[in-house]
C-alpha cells in the first residue's frame, strides 16, 4: 500500500507544519525548517517491503533535525539507507558529515541525533531497515553513518543500486509487491547493505524473526496493565504491520491475542495468591481488565470457582512466563507463576480473558 504526503494539498502557510506532522507520523518525531526557499514544497510516497520501509522524498531545500529528546520519545531502531537520485543533500551524525549527489549512498542511525539538509530541488530514496532485521552487523554499520559509500566499496554496490531504484519505483507506484515477494525482496537488501559497509555475515543462534518476537513478548509483559494492549499497539511500537505481528506469534504456536490473555490471566491469578489484602477489582484493573466481571468470568471458566477462592488453590507448577523471556519480573503489575491456561480453557476465552459466551467489554 502506497502512502502519499504532498504539501501542495494544503495552503502555503500551513505546509511546513503539515510536512513536519506527516513526516513524524511516518518516520519518527523530527524538526523541519525551510532553508532559503521562498515557500515550502515537498512530497513523499512509499510503502512496506516486508519489514523494510521504502520511501521517495522530493522537494525544495529544507532541513530536518532529530534531537536526543525526540529519540527518547520514539525510536524505531532502524538504519536509514539513503540513495540520491536528484540534487544534493548534506547529512550529519556524531562527528561525521558528507555531501550526497545523484547515485551516492549513505545512512543514518535513528538512535542518535542527526541532521538531513536537502539543497535546492532534490529527490532521495530512503530505505528504513530495522536493526533486528539486519542482525548483529547493525552496530558496525551505524558507526559508519553519515559517511558516503565509495562506489568501489563492495562488489555488490554497483549492481545493487539499480535494484534499489527499481524496488523503490515498484513500491511507490501504487502496485507494490505481494507479501511473499515483498519479504523476499527485503531479504535481498541485506547482502547489498553488508557489501556496501564491509560487514561480514555473523551467525546468530536466533533467527531475525525470533529476535523480534522476543522483543514483542517483552513489550507485552511490560504493558499487560493496559486494557488497549493488542496486535495494533504492538505493531505500532515495533514499526511493523499488524499482519506481521500475527504471523510471528502464530509461528510460535500461540496467537498474539491468546498469548496476551494467558499472560494477563496468569499474572492476575498469581497476585491474588500473593496479595490476600488486594480486592478482586484492584487486581483485575491492574492487569488490564476493563471490568472485574471480565476477570471473574474468565477465572470461573478455568478453575470452576470464584476468584476469591484462588487464595486456597494450590500453586501451579511451571515456569514464570517473564523468566522464560530472560528478564526480571516487572514490579507493576507483578507477574504470577503458572504454566499457562489449559488448552480446553483457551478456546473458551475471548479477548482480555473474557469467555466467548460473555458480553464483551466496551
Amino acid at each position: 500500500m502506497t502512502s502519499v504526503l504532498d504539501t501542495r494539498s494544503v495552503p502555503p502557510a500551513e505546509r511546513r507544519d503539515y510536512w513536519s506532522a506527516g513526516i513524524s507520523e511516518r518516520f519518527f518525531p523530527m524538526h523541519v525548517e525551510s532553508v532559503g526557499a521562498p515557500t515550502f514544497d515537498a512530497r513523499l510516497a512509499g510503502g512496506q517491503v516486508g519489514p523494510v520501509g521504502v520511501q521517495s522524498i522530493q522537494g525544495l531545500a529544507h532541513r530536518v533535525a532529530r534531537t536526543q529528546r525526540m529519540i527518547a520519545t520514539a525510536d524505531p531502531e532502524c538504519i536509514l539507507l539513503y540513495l540520491m537520485t536528484r540534487g544534493t543533500t548534506h547529512i550529519e551524525q556524531d562527528d561525521r558529515s558528507c555531501l550526497l549527489r545523484p547515485g551516492d549512498i549513505a545512512c543514518h542511525d535513528t538512535s542518535r541525533p542527526s541532521t538531513f539538509e536537502g539543497r535546492k530541488g532534490f529527490e532521495v530514496l530512503v530505505f528504513s531497515i530495522p536493526k533486528w532485521f539486519i542482525g548483529v552487523q547493525a552496530e558496525g554499520i551505524a558507526r559508519r553513518s553519515a559517511t558516503r559509500v565509495d562506489s568501489g566499496q563492495g562488489r555488490l554496490t554497483g549492481p545493487g543500486t539499480p535494484f534499489l531504484v527499481q524496488l523503490a519505483r515498484t513500491t511507490t507506484s501504487g502496485g507494490g509487491l505481494s507479501s511473499p515477494d515483498g519479504e523476499g525482496a527485503a531479504e535481498m537488501v541485506l547482502p547489498l547493505l553488508r557489501s556496501m559497509y564491509g560487514a561480514q555475515e555473523i551467525s546468530d543462534p536466533r533467527s531475525r524473526p525470533e529476535v523480534l518476537l522476543a522483543r514483542m513478548q517483552r513489550f507485552v509483559m511490560d504493558h499487560l496493565h493496559d486494557p488497549e494492549l493488542g496486535p495494533e499497539r504492538i505493531a505500532r511500537a515495533h514499526y511493523v504491520s499488524t499482519r506481521y505481528v500475527h504471523k510471528l506469534f502464530s509461528a510460535s504456536g500461540t496467537g498474539v491475542s491468546a498469548w496476551i490473555r494467558e499472560r494477563r490471566f496468569e499474572g492476575a491469578v498469581g497476585e491474588l495468591r500473593r496479595s490476600p489484602e488486594s480486592t478482586i477489582a484492584t487486581v483485575a484493573t491492574r492487569w488490564g481488565y476493563r471490568h472485574p466481571a471480565s476477570f471473574s468470568r474468565a477465572f470461573r471458566e478455568v478453575h470452576g470457582c470464584a476468584p476469591r477462592e484462588a487464595r486456597h488453590l494450590p500453586e501451579p507448577v511451571g515456569e514464570d512466563p517473564a523468566r522464560l523471556l530472560g528478564r526480571d519480573l516487572p514490579q507493576h503489575p507483578p507477574v504470577g507463576r503458572g504454566g499457562g491456561l489449559p488448552k480446553d480453557a483457551r478456546s473458551g476465552l475471548g479477548e482480555a480473558g473474557l469467555p466467548q459466551s460473555g458480553a464483551p467489554d466496551p
